[in-house]
């Protein structure tokens, strides 16, 4: 876990901040003064208009002076008085550009804006600017910035070097960045309305003049003109009439925390003043959002956890059809909040900064957030007892409590709230009743990085001699992690004892060597050190090249304690992505991921850690199987598509009640599908194995039985494909035939075509779905193109079905020409169909609609699938009983999941129509056709077949 630290304010001075706001107001250089353009000045008038608003109503007068610079004052005087009169109505402010005697009957000196500094005393704040330069230029300078005297507890505070003050000086800041910015626009509308007017005229003007030309004969233009008084005139372009004077957005904003800041007693104004300042603050709720655009704020942008929660996350927004980006809390200015519909506050703690976006985003409609990935929003889990982490930081619960309090803070200004657990939601509820469960995920770099990794070790799925040790890996990745060990070293350090060949795999800091797991805390430990690897800590992104290496991951928590009953299931799903086995503890979210002696080991006491590492390092077959089933459960759930699902359905549900409510309805029957069976992989050998550690897009994966006559021309095919690079799998099902022979002389013959070519077979013939779960759990590629042996691809079929897939398609299909001996297959000339009779006959002709499959398959079996999709829904069913429509029911499968398939109306492979293909042989054959239909049916309830009878393909 990263726990917040405290926070430190940057080093910095009221005169330096000063300098940077009014240098703001005038030039994007820092070194620029204050020209005497007119948009300076207005900005300057701004500034000064403001103060004088604070100052009034902070002393409660309504008399007070201005001593300006005369350098400025024939520039300034006239649009600084028709701003006060605007602003300060009732208030008797004199501008003059001499310094008047302070005394009886001359009004206080509120401002003095002048080359030479005050010298006067005064109970009334005197504000002073900048100086005099040679050129006849007003300027703002660190040395001589602003100065006051007399009493003034706003002016005190805007001074001070206090965090709560940087705060509201950099909330001024973007107030008037946005003000200068929305001066621009409006100039840019007004000129766009003037062009438009202008050709409103010209369109008119050519109009009457067409009107006139159309008819060239005299008697006619009588009629016409009759005609043209009949019709009514265009209408004129409409002209508003200029807008009551208001005080701009960002000064109301400006006075609305100013009053937030120092409560003033309330003055004594008249019922209508009192409604009309209500006015400025109230803002309507909006009765309807477009959700477009996320903001994620990222609390600590500096630690791991910003991947995780804010960069994955708005990766799977932008998959979901949104606009996302990442921000530091620091760096968010009122831009960013204008230009969001949500913003996710991570881990962020309350501040000033914090209140005055949040202020900013209820007045633009912007929906908050909070998100969390551990219990820090409640103050009095801030304990040592709790968290054996605090003392490990360098901090004190104290300081850990005060940071939980301000992220609760910030929490309570959110709408909702996300997070990555069922107990943290559970946690959350407490505080807000929507809260969205977005756990943990990969990303496709690391998947990718995780299994080239994996990959140079030899080939996944086997055992792999390598070394002859077996790594058991602890990856901890901070130093907060002493409790959660310490009930495991002494199964640990016995097992060191009795396997000479176990390691255990520990990590230390790069530079100082330091370990993360303080080893002296644990005297266990000191006889088996020289079977301890100690490896260097690495960035993040090579992380998963470290999980390669261990052939036993480790994730210990403490049961019980409710912190660590929250943590996600990272160290689970980083281990299976790169081939490694996990013992963990029977935490809550591992209890629910992890299918014990299955994908992985729950091991609470030490007797069954002891068992369990034992079990692994003694069957090394089942700890490579375990370590593959465990990759197949985390690939879709823990994965970036299941990710922009989930993203899709929280950040609809925002767009109004009817939204929310199909959201709602999309979410709960999700939640209703029973999970799906991992794959079944039938036991096979390896016969062929060639890997040149490349990276390819797209594997095919060729299923054969007793197919030596036709499997040359797919392998052909295949080496054909216009894809320069390309992995290629052979799954002989138990083969009688010549075919083995012939696959294998082919590929020794085709090796430098290919990335990876692999020739597994079958222990015994496991039928066609097990065969191609066989290749499917081979493949290396997101992308896999299924092609049975008796039938063929064109050159362009993989590069084109890829390129019509995006990041959330399952699945891609193509049109599919029949043929035979004769050539290819034509129309029937009785059949009921809307092609005409002579036409080649096509399979795969319908358009993408999961309704489709209410009545019948209609997409062959020859389709790009996605080893995520397929995973998703538990890969192909196994039954040899039920063979034939294994690619029916995945399709029926991926509908119930909302997985899409997309449609290439383009003819890219053949099927071959023969006597002894399995459709003909098996699957239309009355008696077997009824078992098939009676065991798709049961898996899906929805479908209603409409040919139920067998009907073989005609030759």
């Amino acid at each position: 876990m990263n726990f917040p630290k405290p926070s430190s304010p940057p080093p910095s001075t009221t005169d330096h901040f000063l300098a940077r706001l009014a240098l703001l107001l005038t030039s994007e250089k820092t070194d620029d003064p204050i020209s005497s353009n007119r948009q300076d000045l207005i900005d300057h008038i701004h500034l000064i208009t403001w103060l004088m608003i604070i100052l009034t109503e902070e002393k409660g007068i309504s008399a007070a002076r201005i001593d300006y610079s005369p350098y400025l004052f024939s520039q300034t005087h006239r649009s600084l008085r028709s701003f006060l009169e605007t602003s300060l109505p009732a208030s008797d402010i004199r501008i003059v550009s001499h310094a008047l005697q302070n005394d009886a009957l001359s009004p206080p000196v509120l401002l003095q804006v002048t080359g030479e500094t005050a010298g006067r005393s005064s109970s009334v704040p005197i504000l002073h600017f900048g100086g005099q330069h040679s050129e006849g230029f007003f300027a703002f300078t660190p040395e001589n910035v602003l100065t006051h005297a007399g009493d003034s507890p706003f002016l005190g505070f805007l001074l001070s070097d206090t965090s709560e003050s940087r705060d509201y000086r950099h909330a001024i800041q973007q107030l008037l960045r946005n003000n200068r910015k929305t001066r621009l626009l409006r100039a840019k509308i007004h000129s766009v309305q003037q062009d438009s007017l202008e050709k409103t005229h010209i369109i008119q003007d050519l109009r009457v003049s067409l009107r006139m030309l159309s008819n060239k004969e005299a008697v006619a233009l009588s009629d016409i003109h009759s005609e043209e008084k009949s019709t009514p005139p265009l209408p004129a372009p409409s002209i508003e009439p200029p807008p009551v004077p208001v005080p701009p957005f960002w000064l109301r904003v400006c006075r609305r925390l100013k009053r937030s800041l120092f409560p003033q007693p309330a003055p004594v104004e008249t019922p209508n003043q009192e409604s009309a300042a209500d006015e400025d603050v109230i803002v309507s709720p909006p009765t309807s959002l477009s959700v477009s655009r996320i903001l994620f704020i990222a609390g600590e942008p500096n630690t791991p956890g910003v991947l995780y929660r804010c960069d994955r996350n708005a990766a799977a927004a932008r998959d979901a059809g949104f606009d996302a980006r990442v921000l530091p809390c620091a760096s968010v200015g009122y831009d960013d909040i204008h230009w969001a519909d949500v913003m996710v506050f991570w881990r962020v703690e309350y501040s000033g900064h914090v209140s005055t976006i949040f202020d900013l985003a209820r007045s633009e409609n912007v929906v908050t957030i909070f998100d969390a990935d551990d219990i820090v929003f409640v103050p009095h889990y801030a304990r040592v007892d709790l968290i054996d982490g605090i003392r490990s930081i360098g901090a004190t619960e104290e300081q850990i409590e005060r940071c939980f309090s301000d992220m609760r803070r910030t929490f309570l200004r959110c709408d909702q709230g996300s997070t990555t657990t069922a107990e943290l939601v559970f946690a959350m509820h407490s505080l807000r009743p929507v809260v969205h469960l977005l756990p943990n995920i990969y990303d496709m770099a690391s998947l990718k990085r995780a299994r080239i990794a994996l990959r140079m070790r030899g080939e996944p799925g086997r055992v792999n001699a390598g070394d002859g040790l077996v790594r058991i890996g602890y990856a901890a990745g901070s130093r907060t992690h002493q409790r959660d060990f310490a009930p495991i070293c002494p199964p640990i350090a016995d097992i060191l004892h009795q396997r000479p060949q176990a390691r255990l795999v520990l990590f230390r800091e790069p530079e100082t060597h330091r370990p993360i797991l303080l080893v002296e805390e644990f005297p266990s430990l000191i006889p088996v050190q020289d079977q301890i690897e100690w490896r260097d800590m690495v960035p993040l992104a090579e992380l998963q090249d470290e999980f390669a290496r261990f052939d036993i991951s480790i994730a210990p928590l403490e049961t019980g304690n409710v912190f660590c009953e929250a943590k996600s299931e990272i160290k689970f799903f980083e281990a299976a992505l790169s081939g490694a086995a996990t013992v963990a503890s029977p935490t809550g979210p591992f209890r629910r991921v992890i299918h014990h002696g299955e994908t992985g080991f729950l091991a609470d006491s030490p007797s069954e850690w002891h068992d369990a590492l034992l079990e692994l390092i003694d069957n090394p077959e089942r700890r490579v199987r375990m370590a593959r089933d465990a990759y197949h459960s985390i690939l879709w759930p823990f994965g970036p598509q299941a990710q922009a699902q989930r993203m899709k359905l929280a950040l609809t549900s925002l767009n109004g009640d009817d939204a929310a409510a199909r959201s709602a309805e999309t979410h709960l029957a999700r939640d209703r599908l029973a999970p799906p069976d991992l794959p079944v992989i039938p036991a096979s050998q390896t016969i062929f194995h060639h890997d040149a550690l490349g990276e390819a897009p797209v594997t095919v994966v060729i299923t054969s039985y007793n197919y030596e006559a036709h499997l040359l021309d797919a392998l052909e095919s295949v080496a054909a494909q216009t894809l320069p690079v390309l992995d290629l799998i052979v799954v002989d099902d138990g083969s009688s035939d010549g075919s083995l022979a012939l696959a294998t002389t082919w590929m020794e013959r085709h090796r430098e075509r290919f990335n990876r070519l692999i020739l597994r077979q079958s222990l015994k013939n496991a039928g066609l779905g097990g065969a191609r779960n066989i290749g499917m759990d081979a493949a290396e590629t997101v992308h896999v193109m299924q092609l049975d042996a008796d039938n063929t691809l064109r050159p362009e079929a993989c590069e084109t079905l890829l390129e019509s897939m995006n990041n959330g398609t399952a699945y891609a299909y193509p049109l599919i020409a029949c043929f035979n001996e004769n050539g290819p297959v034509l129309m029937d000339m009785t059949a009921d169909t809307h092609h005409q009779p002579g036409t080649p006959e096509l399979l795969g002709d319908l358009p993408f609609n999961p309704l489709s499959l209410v009545s019948g398959n209609r997409i062959d079996a020859m389709a790009m699938v996605t080893k995520w999709a397929w995973a998703a829904v538990g890969g192909y069913y196994v039954s040899r009983e039920a063979m034939g429509w294994e690619d029916f029911d995945l399709w029926c499968s991926m509908a119930e999941r909302g997985l899409p398939g997309h449609h290439v109306p383009q003819i890219l492979a053949d099927y071959r129509q023969h006597e002894t293909s399995m459709t003909n042989a098996s699957t239309e054959k009355d008696v077997h056709k009824a078992r098939v239909v009676a065991f798709v049916q049961d898996r899906h309830p929805w479908i209603r077949l409409s040919a139920e009878q067998a009907k073989p393909r005609k030759n």
